[in-house]
């Protein structure tokens, strides 16, 4: 399934128009460094909901310029609570505001990410975690750090038809920005960037695999091995499940089952 992300420089969009070109979600800048808020963004994210489009919100992190716990309270101001079947929060890190400790940085963004993730348990009782957004080479010149393959990866890596992961993410990924500043994009009168939500299916292995297989044996539609493996008895419960939502009942969990068992 494919998506946009815009900015408020992008210019207005309709996003009745949007969704009607195919487009299934889209992301919108809400905030920027602690005292920045996207002047698009109050206009956009209800508009997003009323046309049917997954709507989900992203901040531009600035690791030095300003305190990352204030960054985190003035973009959670700003988005007000999420609603069922929103995309998670998304933190976007790409700059580094001429810090060379990547230390400083890493341990910035953590800070960022405490914070939302507790505020979205205590507005949703759920235990939501933010999405990071970045880019390979930034990554990686962060030295790779650990302790973040818990959030799930927006990674940006254009004209690829798959992108360079970093092994952070263990090769990895929830979505993929795979062509920026694209002209033409129905319904966007500027510019817009395109992704592409990355479905798992059967065949599919690794830790979104068994995230998965712990959400079904959590709500007692899997009973198998918790292994990382996407096999026919997986592809059974993810069946069962969607049915049971009235979602498209093909086994691939795309975003649409992805969220709704996220929300559950």
């Amino acid at each position: 399934m494919q998506g946009i992300d815009v900015a408020g420089q992008d210019g207005r969009v309709d996003w009745t128009a949007v969704k009607n070109s195919g487009k299934t979600f889209a992301f919108v800048k809400a905030t920027e460094g602690a005292s920045v808020k996207d002047p698009a963004f109050a206009r956009h994210w209800p508009t997003m909901k009323a046309a049917g489009i997954i709507r989900g919100a992203y901040h531009f992190f600035h690791p030095r310029t300003s305190d990352p716990v204030v960054q985190a309270q003035e973009f959670l101001k700003t988005i007000g609570k999420l609603e069922p079947g929103d995309l998670p929060p998304v933190l976007d890190i790409e700059v580094t505001d001429n810090v060379n400790d990547p230390k400083f940085i890493i341990n910035a963004a953590k800070q960022w990410l405490v914070v939302v993730e507790k505020a979205l348990l205590q507005q949703t009782g759920k235990p939501i975690k933010p999405i990071i957004y970045t880019y390979p080479g930034f990554w990686e010149g962060l030295g790779n750090p650990t302790g973040f393959a818990e959030y799930q990866l927006w990674i940006a890596h254009y004209d690829q038809p798959q992108p360079t992961v970093p092994s952070t993410w263990q090769g990895e990924y929830l979505i993929h920005q795979f062509r920026e500043d694209v002209s033409g994009v129905p319904g966007v009168s500027g510019k817009a960037d395109l992704n592409r939500f990355k479905d798992l299916q059967p065949g599919d292995s690794g830790l979104r695999v068994k995230n998965l297989q712990q959400q079904l044996t959590a709500i007692g539609l899997y009973t198998g091995a918790i292994d990382g493996k996407f096999s026919s008895a997986v592809k059974d419960a993810v069946i069962s499940f969607q049915s049971s939502k009235g979602l498209q009942a093909d086994g691939i969990v795309g975003i649409k089952t992805w969220l709704s068992l996220l929300w559950i």
